[in-house]
């Protein structure tokens, strides 16, 4: 991790910033994937699920109006990997999962931000962006676990059900 994320405040708030933005930008991304290959409750959950990461960008954004924030381009982001933590990685969207497979996804993600937050808090000395990166790091934890009790409620009702079947499974050569 860059050691100016966890020495200047604007700089780290500009990462807090574009991680939730990215986050709603992927997911609607995903409901959009997922209205094309008709899987509307797919599509509702992931356009919810965008809905929330808004939310948190806009109380990122509220922090952040009485910064000067830099202006970065993606290269330079100093991201734990090669995209936002939160961003889920387009290699994981597949059309044929399931509600449990998108939350689980989900719900490593936000572990993944909450993580992230957690690391500058921790190594930071700055008391204001350990203050925010620890709010953040709580609230992406709180994120999880709702996730969490959500799936584990989807769980035990489809406890029985039959997977979906593949609606284009690969030609097999006779």
């Amino acid at each position: 991790m860059n050691n100016d994320l966890i020495t200047d405040l604007s700089l780290f708030l500009a990462h807090s910033l574009e991680l939730e933005q990215e986050s709603a930008e992927r997911l609607r991304e995903f409901a959009d994937t997922m209205r094309h290959h008709r899987q509307q409750a797919l599509a509702a959950l992931f356009d919810e699920l965008a809905t929330y990461s808004d939310l948190h960008a806009q109380e990122v954004a509220a922090i952040c109006a009485s910064q000067d924030l830099p202006r970065l381009k993606p290269w330079e982001f100093a991201w734990p990997d090669e995209e936002p933590p939160e961003t889920g990685a387009y290699a994981d969207l597949r059309y044929e999962m399931q509600p449990e497979t998108a939350l689980g996804l989900m719900i490593r993600q936000e572990t993944a931000a909450a993580d992230f937050y957690a690391d500058v808090a921790a190594r930071s000395t700055d008391p204001e962006i350990v203050k925010y990166a620890a709010e953040f790091a709580a609230e992406e934890r709180e994120h999880a676990s709702l996730l969490q009790a959500r799936l584990a409620t989807l769980q035990r009702e489809n406890s029985a059900a039959p997977p979906a079947p593949d609606i284009d499974p690969p030609h097999q050569p006779d």
